[in-house]
């Protein structure tokens, strides 16, 4: 498939939303707390300069206020698109809860939200090759910020009762061992190799080093190997509490009278209802290195494979 059907399905996302902009001029919402993390550039990932995040509220927000939070997804302006060659993408944590038409909004939502997998299977449908893709996309689409483009809208059908926003840091481990390693080494190898962005062959160097080092490698009593990935900057989650339906089991939740859980908060989420008990996310300030985030930490070392390659492969070692 072409590019040439892109701006179909992208515009068929912004005419959903524009029903949502009609659904919430006909059900004024109760509360609308809108959040605005302060922006991140893919140049400043890219070098991992952690700084402080400033989150800025909007209580009461307008319903252009809401609705322009879902259109941005493509940006127009020249200046954001040449600095730095990057694009910028922002979150905005919310909580929108109106008064009724839960059936209503959940369907405008699904419908939302089923334009943006559309969207994003024709995106995939341009190209096999991922770096091809990218080029043709944004040559179609320059102002696509392909993130935000494809994240979901949540709505909680449940009654809630109490929301609380804070950061999380991801750092995701997982247990693995030498083959699956090296198998993972050779499929980065053959995609480093082949792809145009690859203009430092330390990268394949250091791969290989990996590679000869996990086919060597005897572990010491109480090592392991873990794939790790850290993610520089933290993202906005929700916890939400909600409240049980009568005549439902309370199962394995530790509360008596809700369920809980914890969900990503790129967007704002929402419900049908009554205002909850709410907590806002805070400014995000960087904890010094030598303050470990938990115990684990504390009882384990990881000592990086290839020292400075940033494959993420680490030997895990009790301490």
């Amino acid at each position: 498939m072409s590019s040439e059907n892109l701006p179909f399905y992208r515009d068929r996302i912004l005419e959903r939303i524009e029903q949502l902009r009609a659904f919430l001029n006909n059900h004024q919402p109760v509360m609308a707390e809108l959040m605005t993390v302060g922006a991140v550039t893919r140049h400043e990932e890219r070098l991992k300069e952690v700084t402080p995040i400033e989150v800025s509220t909007i209580s009461d927000a307008s319903v252009d206020d809401i609705i322009r939070v879902f259109q941005d997804f493509c940006i127009d302006d020249i200046d954001v698109l040449s600095r730095n060659s990057t694009k910028v993408t922002t979150k905005y944590p919310g909580l929108i809860i109106v008064p009724e038409g839960a059936e209503l909004l959940s369907r405008i939502i699904r419908d939302i939200n089923d334009a943006k997998t559309d969207f994003a299977s024709a995106m995939k449908r341009v190209n096999d090759q991922k770096h091809i893709r990218f080029e043709e996309v944004h040559r179609k689409l320059p102002g696509l910020v392909t993130v935000a483009s494809t994240r979901k809208i949540m709505f909680v059908e449940a009654r809630l009762k109490k929301v609380t926003f804070c950061w999380r840091l991801n750092r995701n481990q997982v247990k693995t061992n030498a083959s699956e390693l090296i198998a993972m080494l050779d499929k980065r190898r053959t995609a480093a190799v082949k792809s145009p962005a690859t203009t430092d062959l330390t990268v394949v160097a250091n791969i290989d080093r990996a590679k000869a080092l996990l086919e060597r490698k005897v572990l010491q009593d109480g090592d392991a190997l873990r794939l790790c990935r850290t993610n520089t900057f933290p993202v906005p989650i929700a916890h939400l509490f909600s409240y049980r339906p009568e005549g439902t089991e309370r199962g394995s939740s530790k509360y008596a009278e809700t369920d809980y859980k914890v969900v990503k908060a790129s967007l704002p989420i929402f419900a049908v209802g009554q205002k909850p008990a709410f907590k806002g996310l805070q400014n995000w300030v960087p904890a010094s290195d030598d303050a470990p985030s938990n115990a684990r930490r504390i009882n384990h070392s990881y000592t990086e494979l290839v020292p400075g390659a940033d494959l993420g492969i680490f030997i895990m070692s009790k301490v």
